[in-house]
């Protein structure tokens, strides 16, 4: 007999159980697991290939980054191998700049303030103006100082003045002797013989390219001589030998 439910108008049926196989009903029975009803995924195993099958692989199908790095690798070891040998130059310039003085600092002049250097290259243009810082006073009176120190010794010279004091020819036969001792026999002279003695003293500046300014003939006629032409001549003589 077939089994009614109250609430159901028309019968239950139910299959009978020789009807369903051992498979089914295993299968309806049995839950399935969840490794079944996930979709399987590729194991890293699967990935395991030989490195030089990856080698193998055609330049075609490598990726645009594959393909920049040699030439990257290549510009930065160039641009390192450039920033490493413009450091060696640096240092080699370096090297050189501290076994050479520097002109500013070999100049007798750095440690000089302004106003005296200044004053230095108003010396370098006159001489007498750089003789004028060392004896002190005027061009005039440094010049004369310079005369005296230079004939200190010799007989029958005394140098007070650029007129009177050069009248007899002594005087320039003195300085020049201190340079040219060959050219002037000085203790051979007299000074009662002017115009030897100036002569003498004439050839001898002229044989070094010293013109003379001065007249013999007027030189020897003269007690008091134009100081001016006296000193200019032997200006003349100090910036030859002295500067």
């Amino acid at each position: 007999m077939v089994a009614r439910t109250p609430l159901s108008p028309s019968p239950l049926k139910t299959p009978p159980a020789a009807a369903i196989s051992p498979i089914q009903r295993h299968t309806a029975s049995t839950p399935k697991p969840l490794s079944s009803m996930v979709d399987k995924r590729s194991s890293y195993t699967d990935l395991n290939m030989p490195a030089d099958h990856l080698f193998r692989a055609s330049s075609g199908t490598r990726t645009p980054s594959a393909l920049q790095r040699v030439p990257n690798m290549d510009s930065s070891s160039k641009s390192l191998s450039v920033s490493r040998r413009s450091s060696e130059e640096l240092k080699r310039d370096m090297s050189s700049l501290e076994n050479t003085s520097s002109p500013a600092a070999s100049s007798p002049t750095a440690s000089v303030p302004p106003s005296t250097r200044g004053r230095l290259r108003e010396g370098r243009k006159d001489a007498l103006s750089a003789l004028a810082m060392e004896y002190g006073g005027s061009k005039r009176n440094a010049l004369l100082k310079w005369c005296q120190k230079k004939t200190e010794g010799y007989q029958n010279i005394d140098i007070t003045n650029f007129s009177s004091s050069w009248n007899d020819g002594l005087a320039f036969c003195a300085v020049l002797h201190t340079y040219l001792p060959a050219h002037i026999p000085y203790l051979e002279l007299s000074s009662q013989d002017k115009k030897e003695n100036f002569t003498l003293a004439f050839q001898a500046a002229e044989s070094v390219g010293i013109k003379s300014t001065l007249d013999i003939g007027e030189m020897v006629y003269t007690e008091r001589p134009d100081w001016q032409s006296v000193m200019t001549y032997v200006t003349a003589i100090y910036k030859y030998f002295e500067t």
